[in-house]
């Protein structure tokens, strides 16, 4: 053996023995977070606690860039022809922009708070001060669709059992929910703090969600300052490519969605004055809102929404339905593609896992992000798979595994059943001689 070729031998050793310690390391990490759940758990949620306000703000400064690009876009000629430099018109464009972006989502947020909360408040109030007129009202309509068919049984339901099915489900709630006044005071006092501490928050996060975005190309910078330094150029362009491919996952993904439910409301709401359903806006927000959720939103945004039309107005409630299975159907297959486009790359398996998964772990804010996340690894391992199969000179298209069964060893090619068998019997001593017969 030469000297090169024990140098080779060497550094693939190396490399092998650097897999098997990472590997082994990953296993521990695991199961130490296995034994000790509880804990980690307890240690993840007092850090998320702490450092609630920077969530906070990179959040709103995510939300707010592309509005704060659309400002500084309308306003660079205007700072460049009254400021003496580049640089102090770039930074007084970008202060302005920012300012005004905040301005902007706070006013979306506080619209939409306006919008469905004193219509939530009033409507709950007003059907639960009128839930048996409302219940009489349904049986009264169902009594005239069906032509008087089951009347008796509907009049007997209006007459006697609607109160008691309402005394009964108070009675139910009084008996699971047992309090005294200490209680309820300690209650009341813990919720009005965790109230004041979440405006706090979103105060301090307003500040936070400005100066990262007057700071974030430093801030992108020194990222890509400090991943040079540690990784090797080939790795660090790996890596640069996967964290661009996930910005563009995330901003292609989150703000396309925002923009489709954004659609989608205003489209609920015209239909709605249109059809002359109550509740407007009200309806409008919720199915808007819940429309950011992938797959499963349209669907969580119509029960409630189906149901306070139809106890007000039965036959509108129906009407409404079927309005919204169109407009999901068109969202779906028409307004939905033409926004997000492929922004994601998974197929709808991997979309409904994601929901599903994220909703399991993280709840209403899981099933919107986990979309993306679960994009990001899927390509991360698609990158790693090509890599891989790469290096053994096999196809790096998916189709060609679609109906591969085997591997030629000779040739390193993918093969189908049927045609390993030819192969193998055209080298068999035994076919040879059958032929000869």
């Amino acid at each position: 053996m030469t000297d090169e070729e024990a140098k080779i031998e060497q550094k693939a050793l190396r490399k092998r023995l650097f897999s098997y310690v990472i590997a082994a390391f990953i296993v521990i990490i695991f199961y130490f977070l296995l034994r000790n759940s509880r804990s980690v758990s307890a240690a993840i949620n007092h850090v998320n606690t702490v450092i609630q306000p920077i969530l906070i703000g990179f959040i709103m400064a995510f939300l707010m860039n592309p509005i704060m690009g659309f400002f500084e876009k309308r306003f660079s000629r205007l700072f460049n022809r009254f400021c003496k430099t580049e640089l102090g018109a770039r930074k007084a464009n970008r202060t302005l922009s920012s300012i005004l972006s905040l301005v902007v989502l706070a006013g979306v947020v506080i619209f939409i708070i306006n919008a469905i909360v004193p219509n939530l408040i009033s409507t709950i109030i007003y059907l639960a001060k009128h839930i048996e007129e409302q219940i009489a009202g349904v049986l009264d309509w169902c009594n005239v669709i069906t032509k008087g068919q089951y009347e008796e049984a509907l009049m007997k339901a209006k007459d006697n059992n609607i109160g008691d099915l309402v005394n009964q489900g108070l009675s139910f709630v009084d008996q699971y929910i047992d309090y005294d006044e200490t209680d309820m005071m300690s209650l009341i006092t813990s919720s009005v703090l965790t109230v004041g501490k979440f405006i706090v928050n979103i105060i301090i996060g307003m500040f936070v969600s400005v100066y990262v975005l007057l700071s974030k190309e430093t801030f992108k910078a020194q990222a890509k300052k400090l991943i040079c330094g540690l990784m090797s150029p080939k790795y660090a362009n790996i890596t640069l490519e996967i964290t661009r491919k996930s910005a563009d996952i995330f901003y292609g993904f989150i703000i396309g969605k925002i923009i489709d439910s954004i659609i989608i409301g205003v489209i609920c709401y015209i239909a709605c004055l249109i059809m002359k359903m109550p509740y407007p806006v009200l309806v409008s927000v919720i199915v808007g809102v819940t429309n950011i959720v992938p797959v499963f939103g349209p669907y969580i945004g119509a029960v409630p929404t189906v149901i306070i039309i139809f106890l007000t107005e039965p036959m509108k409630g129906i009407y409404f339905l079927i309005f919204i299975l169109i407009l999901q159907q068109v969202d779906g297959n028409l307004i939905g593609p033409k926004i997000l486009g492929d922004s994601t790359g998974i197929s709808s398996f991997w979309v409904v896992f994601a929901v599903v998964v994220g909703a399991g772990f993280f709840g209403f804010g899981g099933m919107i992000v986990a979309v993306p996340i679960v994009a990001i690894i899927y390509y991360i391992i698609g990158r790693v798979a090509n890599y891989l199969v790469k290096r053994r000179n096999l196809p790096e298209q998916t189709i060609e595994y679609e109906k591969m069964e085997y591997i030629d060893l000779e040739k390193n090619i993918l093969l189908q059943h049927a045609e390993k068998e030819a192969k193998e019997e055209k080298k068999s001593p035994i076919f040879g001689k059958n032929k000869k017969k």
